[in-house]
């Protein structure tokens, strides 16, 4: 059994309590002070027996500080040199009659405590059993009065009671520390496992006392919050100033607030309050900072699921039909009796046909999308490759220019999805560049934020929208065209979510933009792992 700091200390302390004990008793012939109330008889004894007692104990001292090995020999064999010594010291006294012996229940009540067992009891008959061994002597040898034996015997039975209810304190101490110990490890373990669950949670969390110090944070809080993630905060000052209106205003005032951003260009952030303690005595405040483009991409995955289910059903029905009216306009506008009115209404046909059936196609692969595969992208050669393959149908020879100042620059994205999202930026940037400046030219301009990501701007030198059709511009099945399904931004802004990223729009001098802004990698790769 590993013996514990507690022993090792306790140990000292009695070793102290030895030498100082040996110390008291050279001192009475050391500063020859007058001990015939003892009734010494034996000078020469009691020097010599004082002396080795006091070697003996700085000995047991000095080991038990600079060596913490075999306790058990350290604590128990000085306990019978100890017995033996205070006993000659006693006999040397003059006997019984000093009360000497009295300091023999210390000595077994000591060795109860540091070594509880068989040899605390075997140290107790050793007391007795000196004790009647001395007074025998001195009755027998010295002829002093046989009436000191009930003396002996009282103080024998003392030292056996000492010992027994010593023991069985000891034990009972024993046992309490091991349950405390035990209680202590698991509090310690429990500690340690809410750390690590708090630091690994997604949500940001963090506790304020009742004077808005800070007691915990964990790394999505200080994301959320726009804090560099080394910085030391103590304070609920170190924190962004709307952050801290909020939250005082909400402990003084009970107001709460919609969603908001906490810092420029950050991301909205919802907070949920938590008092800890009672109402009236509140010790401190528990605040919970959710990210509400993750809760809302959430949403959006149980959105487009039962979207799914709803349109695979409406594929079912429609698509047959539809495919069977645009087979039939087909082969009527192959005849060749046709005017030519009948056939501008074949092909208008045709071309409603066309249409709904590219609506279905989106909506299907909108609601069946499956979860997005992210990876590490370089984005600068990935960009470049994506403008070479570029192919936009009815527009010809789109002139795409990539803006840029460094080239080491990695995102983390799902390829394809990407590749999706700016296809349908691409398109409609070229087709309003086109219409307004006939030439389909777009600029693709890459720029990094320490804090917020990669900036992605798509400008195009079209006129742009107004400012109430630009409210409604990610909004499904909205369009201002009389050929488009109202779908492509659509699915544009709900691609980029699925992958982290926000997608933002804004007019320009000479044009309109729109901008993706991709998280930090270490801030994609966080967002993608699982709970």
């Amino acid at each position: 059994m590993q013996t514990s700091n507690y022993q090792w200390q306790a140990l000292r302390l009695f070793n102290l309590y030895r030498v100082i004990l040996a110390l008291g008793f050279c001192a009475l012939f050391v500063f020859d002070i007058d001990i015939s109330f003892l009734g010494v008889f034996e000078t020469s004894l009691y020097e010599k027996s004082t002396l080795t007692y006091l070697l003996l104990s700085v000995f047991f001292l000095l080991l038990s500080l600079r060596n913490q090995k075999y306790y058990a020999w350290q604590a128990n064999g000085p306990i019978f040199i100890d017995i033996i010594s205070i006993v000659v010291i006693m006999h040397a006294s003059g006997g019984m009659i000093t009360g000497i012996g009295i300091l023999l229940i210390v000595i077994v009540a000591a060795h109860s405590l540091l070594v509880p067992g068989k040899l605390s009891f075997f140290s107790a008959a050793l007391a007795t059993l000196s004790l009647l061994v001395e007074q025998s002597y001195t009755v027998l040898i010295l002829n002093n009065p046989i009436n000191v034996y009930s003396q002996v015997g009282f103080l024998g039975v003392v030292i056996f009671a000492t010992s027994f209810v010593t023991n069985l304190l000891a034990q009972r101490a024993r046992k309490t520390q091991i349950i405390v110990e035990s209680q202590a490890q698991l509090l310690a373990t429990s500690q340690q496992l809410n750390a690590y669950i708090v630091s690994a949670m997604h949500a940001g969390v963090l506790v304020l006392d009742e004077k808005y110090h800070i007691r915990l944070i964990n790394l999505a809080a200080k994301k959320l919050l726009g804090i560099d993630h080394d910085k030391i905060l103590t304070d609920i000052k170190d924190l962004p100033t709307l952050f801290s209106e909020y939250v005082k205003n909400y402990l003084q005032q009970g107001k709460t607030y919609p969603p908001a951003q906490m810092y420029v260009n950050g991301p909205e952030v919802r907070l949920n309050f938590h008092l800890l303690g009672q109402h009236q005595s509140s010790i401190g405040t528990l605040i919970f900072i959710y990210n509400v483009q993750e809760e809302t991409r959430q949403a959006q995955d149980l959105k487009l699921a039962s979207l799914g289910h709803l349109t695979a059903n409406i594929a079912h029905e429609l698509r047959n039909p539809l495919g069977a009216a645009s087979h039939a306009a087909q082969l009527l506008a192959e005849s060749q009796n046709l005017t030519e009115d009948d056939f501008h209404l074949v092909r208008m046909i045709k071309d409603s046909c066309d249409r709904m059936n590219v609506v279905i196609q989106n909506v299907l692969s909108l609601s069946g999308r499956k979860a997005s595969k992210i990876q590490r992208i370089n984005l600068i050669p990935w960009l470049k490759q994506f403008i070479k393959e570029l192919v936009i149908p009815h527009i010809p020879h789109p002139i795409v220019t990539l803006d840029y100042s460094n080239e080491d620059i990695t995102i983390q994205a799902d390829p394809s999805q990407l590749t999706q999202i700016l296809i349908i930026l691409c398109e409609n940037g070229l087709r309003y560049s086109l219409r307004k400046t006939q030439k389909a030219t777009i600029t693709l301009r890459v720029n990094t934020k320490a804090n917020d990501g990669v900036y992605l701007d798509i400008i195009d030198q079209g006129e742009g929208v107004s400012e109430n059709v630009a409210k409604h511009i990610f909004e499904p099945f909205f369009t201002t065209e009389q050929t488009g399904s109202g779908l492509g931004l659509y699915i544009a802004k709900e691609l980029s979510e699925m992958n982290g990223a926000r997608l933002s729009h804004q007019p320009i001098i000479d044009g309109y933009q729109f901008r993706l802004t991709i998280p930090n990698q270490e801030d994609a790769w966080h967002n993608q792992q699982p709970w």
